[in-house]
C-alpha cells in the first residue's frame, strides 16, 4: 500500500508518489497529470462520470447534472444536501464519489493501492475559526468515505514551499503566494536545508494570510467588462403594453459572474422576468443569448473560453473569444490594458493582504524570495506587483499547476516515515 500527496483543487485535482513524481490519472485528457474537479451524472443513463470524461460526455449532450466548484462549497454551513436520481447525498457523500475515482486512478498509474494520504487544504478555508474547521472535518469525511487512511493535512502554500525547499542550498526566508481558482494563499517561511525533511513544519512558518483573489474573480472580470452587454446588460423592458420601461435588473447579470450561481437564474421569478423581457425587450437578440446560456447550461463551455483568453493574456496583447452556441454569437478582441483595467481592484486587494502580512513579520526579518504558483500567478499585473514590492530578481516560479502536489507527496515521506 501507497501514502500519497492529494491536491484536490477547486478546478483540478492532482495525486503526486513521496519522491514528488506527480502520477497520470488520465492519458486521454490533454494534461495527464491534472483530473479535472468536475462530476457529471447523465440524465438518460446510471453512470457517473468524472475528470475529462465528464467533461466530454457534458460537452455532447448536457441533459443531466454537471458538477464543478465542489471545494469552494466545503466552509458552507447551509449547503448540507443534494438531490440526484432520487437520492440525497451530503456534499462529503459527493465529494467522495469523486475523490474514489481519483483514488481508484492513481492507484492503477502507481500499480499499488493508494491507502494513505496527505491532503491540501486552504490556509484559512474561512476566517472564522469554527467554520475553518467544520471545512477541514468535512474534506476529511469526504476522504475516509473514499477509503483513504491516516488522513493528514498539510496547508497548501506550506506543500508549494517543500517544492521549491528542494532546490535549495541554503536557507532562506520565502514568501510563498499560491494562488489557486477561489483564493491566494500568502504565507513567508523559513525553508532550507537544514529543516529540509521535517515531519512537521508548522514552526517554520512565520506568518500567513489569505485573501479571494484567485482565477475564478479574473474571469469573472472579463465577463463583466467585455461579455454581459451580450446577454442583456443595458438593455430596458416594460411589463405590459405602454407601462413605463425598466432596465434589465443588476441581479440577474451579477448571477452571470459565476459558474456556481448562474443556476440559479432558473428560479421560477427569474424565468418569468426572462420570458417577459423576451416580449418586450428593446434588445431582443441579447435576451434570447440569455435564456440559451441558462437553460441549456451553456455557461461552462462560455467559461471555458473565457478563461483560455485569461492565459493567452499571459503572454500576448490581445486574446480573441469567439463563442458560437444556440442563439449566442461572441466576437469579441480583448486586450491586455483592457483586462488590467477590469482587474485592477483585484490587484489592490492582493496588495493590500501583501502589506498586511508584511506589516506582522518580525522586525529586521528580511524576505530572500518570492515563490509564485498557481495559474494566476502567471498574469502580467501579478508579476509586477511582487517584483516593484521584492525586486524581480527575487522571484521564483515552478510548474503552476503542480508545484502543491509535489510538496504533498514530499511532505507524505515524511509524516509516515515512522
Amino acid at each position: 500500500m501507497l501514502v500519497c500527496g492529494l491536491d484536490f483543487g477547486t478546478s483540478n485535482t492532482a495525486v503526486a508518489l513521496p519522491s514528488g513524481e506527480v502520477l497520470k490519472l488520465d492519458v486521454t485528457a490533454p494534461s495527464p497529470r491534472l483530473f479535472r474537479s468536475v462530476l457529471f451524472f447523465p440524465e438518460d443513463s446510471k453512470e457517473t462520470l468524472a475528470g475529462h470524461a465528464a467533461i466530454e460526455r457534458y460537452q455532447e449532450d448536457n441533459a443531466g447534472r454537471f458538477i464543478q466548484s465542489m471545494k469552494t462549497w466545503l466552509p458552507a454551513t447551509t449547503f448540507t444536501r443534494t438531490q440526484l436520481r432520487g437520492r440525497t447525498l451530503s456534499l462529503e457523500e459527493l465529494i467522495a464519489v469523486f475523490l474514489r475515482r481519483v483514488r481508484s486512478l492513481a492507484s492503477d498509474s502507481a500499480g499499488a493501492d493508494v491507502a494513505s494520504v496527505v491532503l491540501g487544504r486552504p490556509a484559512r478555508f474561512s476566517a472564522d475559526p469554527k467554520v475553518d474547521a467544520f471545512a477541514e472535518e468535512r474534506l476529511r469525511k469526504a476522504a475516509e468515505l473514499a477509503g483513504f487512511s491516516g488522513i493528514r493535512f498539510v496547508i497548501e502554500p506550506i506543500a508549494a514551499a517543500l517544492t521549491y525547499e528542494a532546490t535549495l542550498e541554503k536557507d532562506e526566508a520565502v514568501l510563498v503566494a499560491d494562488f489557486g481558482a477561489g483564493t491566494t494563499d500568502l504565507t513567508v517561511m523559513h525553508l532550507g536545508p537544514s529543516r529540509r525533511g521535517r515531519a512537521d513544519r508548522r514552526d517554520d512558518v512565520v506568518a500567513s494570510s489569505g485573501v479571494y483573489v484567485g482565477g475564478d474573480r479574473f474571469d469573472s472580470a472579463i465577463m463583466k467588462s467585455a461579455l454581459l452587454p451580450y446577454f442583456g446588460q443595458g438593455s430596458t423592458y416594460a411589463v405590459s403594453m405602454g407601462s413605463q420601461r425598466m432596465p434589465m435588473p443588476t441581479y440577474i447579470s451579477s448571477r452571470l459572474l459565476s459558474w456556481n450561481e448562474m443556476s440559479l437564474i432558473r428560479e421560477k421569478t427569474t424565468r418569468e422576468l426572462i420570458d417577459t423581457m423576451l416580449k418586450s425587450s428593446d434588445r431582443l437578440p441579447a435576451i434570447q443569448a440569455l435564456e440559451d446560456l441558462v437553460m441549456e447550461n451553456l455557461g461552462f463551455r462560455l467559461y471555458r473560453a473565457i478563461e483560455q483568453a485569461k492565459v493567452e493574456l499571459s503572454t500576448k496583447k490581445t486574446a480573441r473569444i469567439d463563442f458560437e452556441e444556440a442563439r449566442i454569437s461572441i466576437h469579441e478582441t480583448i486586450t491586455v490594458e483592457a483586462f488590467e483595467a477590469a482587474s485592477a481592484h483585484l490587484i489592490d486587494e492582493l496588495e493590500a493582504c501583501t502589506d498586511e502580512l508584511m506589516e506582522r513579520l518580525p522586525k529586521g526579518l528580511h524576505i530572500d524570495s518570492v515563490f509564485l504558483t498557481g495559474g494566476s500567478s502567471q498574469v502580467p499585473a501579478v508579476q509586477r506587483l511582487f517584483a516593484k514590492k521584492f525586486g524581480k530578481g527575487k522571484l521564483r516560479t515552478a510548474d503552476a499547476f503542480t508545484s502543491v502536489v509535489e510538496g504533498l507527496g514530499r511532505a507524505a515521506a515524511s509524516s509516515f516515515s515512522e
